[in-house]
């Protein structure tokens, strides 16, 4: 019988040593990144949570995520400055290789200039009588993006007066261009 249990244990003991050589040589699943967001009410802290996490290689596909959240802490306390902090942020990403240098472009007017990037460069009007609905409604959107940009982040009435009124005035006018493409 003495033999018997010994000849068990021993067996017990292969099978653990074999079953922890396995597992052993399981590779581990690396701890995920973790990307923090901009939070709270802080904006140097903000800015600062933001190059961290998109430093971080594995971090960089949350640079929309990190761009609203900068935005919503910056509404907490309107000013002129932050136009300057996501303009060095927007830049710094560019030669990160996080965005290229036309997002970034378009980003800062879309938010923090009266220019539309929403509208075609090229003055061919006539063409784009047919989608002038979706280009108007596409204009209204970056308005609202303008707004919180010039107005709840920056403060600034008069730049985002000035792109409300330009709206207004391009629509007045593609009505009447495309009306008289019309006419042709």
């Amino acid at each position: 019988m003495r033999a018997s249990v010994k000849k068990h244990s021993w067996l017990v003991l292969c099978f653990a040593i074999i079953a922890f050589m396995f597992t052993a040589c399981v590779p581990q699943k690396p701890e995920p990144t973790p990307c923090p967001i901009p939070s709270g009410n802080l904006v140097d802290e903000a800015f600062q949570t933001a190059r961290t996490t998109l430093s971080q290689p594995a971090c960089r596909y949350q640079f929309d995520a990190v761009f609203s959240a900068l935005l919503e802490v910056c509404t907490g306390s309107p000013s002129m400055q932050h136009r300057e902090r996501f303009s060095e942020l927007l830049v710094w990403s560019k030669n990160e290789g996080i965005i290229s240098t036309i997002q970034a472009k378009e980003l800062y007017n879309r938010y923090f200039t009266d220019r539309f990037v929403s509208l075609p460069d090229d003055y061919k009007t006539c063409s784009y009588c047919p989608q002038l609905k979706r280009l108007m409604s596409a204009c209204q959107d970056e308005l609202r993006d303008k707004e919180l940009g010039l107005l709840r982040v920056c403060g600034d009435k008069a730049t985002y007066a000035k792109a409300s009124g330009d709206l207004q005035k391009m629509d007045l006018i593609l009505e009447a261009t495309c009306s008289a493409c019309g006419a042709q």
